[in-house]
């Protein structure tokens, strides 16, 4: 979504109408973090049922939501080196199970 919003250059008609570059970068913080807390929080109902006895649920949860903010770091970054959604959508996609794949053996 953020190299479509490059795309349609909508940051810089924003910048034009007097929006600071800290108000958009919040904003999409803002957004994604209540997004990303609604997905863990049913995420950790869901595994606290059942899945998680012997553990500190609220450490897993802590984890879930950690791992999600790095995520969202990860995106900042390719988003700023693509500029067609198309390609940041495939590469940034490959990137990702790239670094999951290269984590197994370290």
């Amino acid at each position: 979504m953020i190299v479509k919003e490059k795309e349609s250059r909508v940051k810089e008609s924003m910048r034009m109408m007097g929006m600071r570059d800290l108000s958009y970068w919040l904003s999409w913080y803002c957004y994604y973090t209540c997004v990303t807390t609604a997905i863990v929080l049913l995420a950790w109902l869901v595994l606290i049922i059942n899945v998680i006895e012997n553990s500190n649920s609220f450490l897993v949860f802590l984890y879930f939501l950690f791992y999600a903010q790095a995520v969202f770091s990860q995106i900042m970054f390719l988003s700023s080196l693509f500029n067609a959604s198309k390609y940041a959508g495939i590469v940034g996609t490959l990137i990702y199970y790239g670094f999951f794949l290269l984590s197994i053996p370290v």
